[in-house]
């Protein structure tokens, strides 16, 4: 009895330590851990790429994880990859989805980045896909038929220049331009060899010229800038009676409008001067009272005085 249960315990540790192997060499085959570095990212791909669940996740060229999902989201593609450590991924890190060997296969590659932020995990990270043989033959296969177009336009161009090559004017054309601009060219060039002497006086002299102008420029520097400082003087004094013209055109403003003001005191008020200028009766009285006082003076200076003084009478 005791033979037989030691047996059974021995076979059920057996048991426990293969199953614990194989779990292990499975988790070890599929880059899974158990460490506490593990963890979940997510990469956005607008196409999966052939990217499915067990590609491997590598990170410059190591491998740290494996794809646990591939599922469609909003339009796109959304991996879940289990990886063991992502600790070092910064927060611009992107991926790749790449070939992993010639005769298929694809992997996830990922660039750590270079920030000082390090990646959120809970965040997605942006991915592309790399173009790949299947790719390659495919875009190919699509410019095959552009090529036969533009392999037959080429036929039908140099089938038109043979023909056009045929014409023996054509031919005649192109050496009538040739010998044209050979003579053409042997003009200039003659044209230079008789005018280089002239040519060269002229370019020394705008040497000169220029020298002139720079030693000009140099030597009136001063003089310029004392004209230049004596009209800024002469705009300040300008703007200064520019500001009393202001102030006395200002106080002009002023007294004409006090002048306004007494000219319609006069006109509203019932005063003597307003009388004298505005009332007919008054003005009728008072030219009656000239006249008098004008007759008066006449008859004065005509018959004089006649005054009666008693002095030291007593009534």
């Amino acid at each position: 009895m005791n033979v037989s249960r030691t047996t059974e315990i021995r076979v059920g540790l057996v048991s426990i330590v293969s199953i614990a192997l194989l779990i292990g060499g499975i988790m070890l085959g599929k880059g899974l851990s158990l460490g506490p570095n593990n963890r979940v990212i997510m990469v956005r791909l607008a196409t999966s790429g052939g990217v499915e669940a067990g590609s491997p996740v590598v990170v410059n060229g190591v491998k740290r994880g494996t794809v646990s999902e591939v599922s469609s989201d909003n339009g796109s593609v959304l991996v879940k990859a289990n990886m063991n450590d992502a600790s070092d991924l910064k927060s611009d890190a992107s991926a790749t989805v790449t070939i992993l060997e010639i005769t298929g296969g694809k992997k996830i590659e990922i660039v750590p980045g270079t920030s000082t932020q390090p990646f959120d995990v809970s965040k997605e990270m942006p991915g592309t896909v790399a173009a790949d043989i299947g790719g390659l033959v495919t875009s190919l296969g699509e410019v095959s038929g552009s090529a036969i177009n533009l392999v037959r336009r080429l036929d039908t161009i140099s089938a038109g220049l043979t023909e056009l090559m045929r014409d023996g004017s054509f031919i005649q054309n192109v050496k009538t331009i040739s010998s044209d601009g050979a003579v053409f060219v042997t003009d200039v060039r003659t044209w230079f060899q008789q005018n280089r002497d002239p040519l060269t006086t002229s370019v020394r002299d705008l040497r000169e010229i220029t020298t002139q102008l720079k030693e000009s420029v140099n030597r009136n520097e001063p003089k310029v800038s004392a004209i230049i400082d004596r009209a800024d003087k002469v705009l300040l004094s300008l703007e200064n009676t520019l500001a009393k013209a202001d102030g006395a055109i200002v106080g002009a403003d002023s007294l004409i409008a006090r002048i306004n003001g007494v000219v319609q005191d006069i006109r509203t008020n019932k005063s003597l001067l307003h009388a004298i200028m505005y009332d007919d009766q008054m003005a009728g009285k008072l030219d009656t009272t000239l006249l008098t006082l004008k007759k008066l003076l006449r008859d004065i200076g005509k018959k004089g005085v006649n005054v009666n003084v008693e002095l030291g009478h007593v009534p």
